[in-house]
């Protein structure tokens, strides 16, 4: 015994077949352009970020240096036998080991980060592996099976007998 089915449109399984292609496009750049979104953020955590901060240790140790210079300077002056107090001197140096330890922290904080973004990356591929296996191969094998339906909906409408069938 043969089932019927009941197709009131062949238009809507060609459009349900459109549209199913072009989700397939529209995901499949979403994912492209995340990778390299993710591949981005990575290599500059990983490179450029630490480049900056080491870069940035280095001028902040120069600048304490030259405002150690300038303090030790300036305690050794005397003006009419007596020493200044050269805090002006003491403040910059103070604020120049601030901007160290800071810029040291940033690299470490880089570091974190760069393992924190691995980690988050790598979950979004596994979570996204299914939907990546769905457009390469489920998609496809259900635009074929459109395709091949509204054909075989096609040429049983073409038909001449068509009409007098049960």
């Amino acid at each position: 015994m043969h089932e019927s089915a009941h197709v009131t449109s062949i238009d809507a399984i060609v459009r349900f077949g459109s549209a199913l292609r072009t989700f397939e496009d529209d995901a499949s750049r979403s994912l492209v352009a995340l990778e390299e979104q993710a591949k981005g953020a990575l290599e500059w955590l990983e490179h450029d970020a630490p480049a900056y901060w080491r870069a940035q240790v280095k001028l902040c140790f120069d600048h304490v240096a030259r405002t150690r210079t300038a303090l030790e300077t300036c305690r050794m002056r005397t003006v009419a036998g007596n020493r200044p107090a050269c805090l002006e001197e003491l403040e910059a140096y103070r604020a120049a080991k601030r901007r160290l330890r800071q810029a040291e922290e940033k690299i470490e904080t880089v570091r974190h980060w760069v393992q924190r973004v691995r980690r988050e990356i790598d979950e979004y591929r596994g979570r996204i592996m299914g939907l990546g296996r769905c457009l390469d191969s489920d998609v496809p094998r259900t635009i074929a099976l459109i395709e091949s339906t509204v054909g075989a909906l096609d040429s049983y409408i073409d038909r001449p007998d068509a009409a007098e069938e049960p």
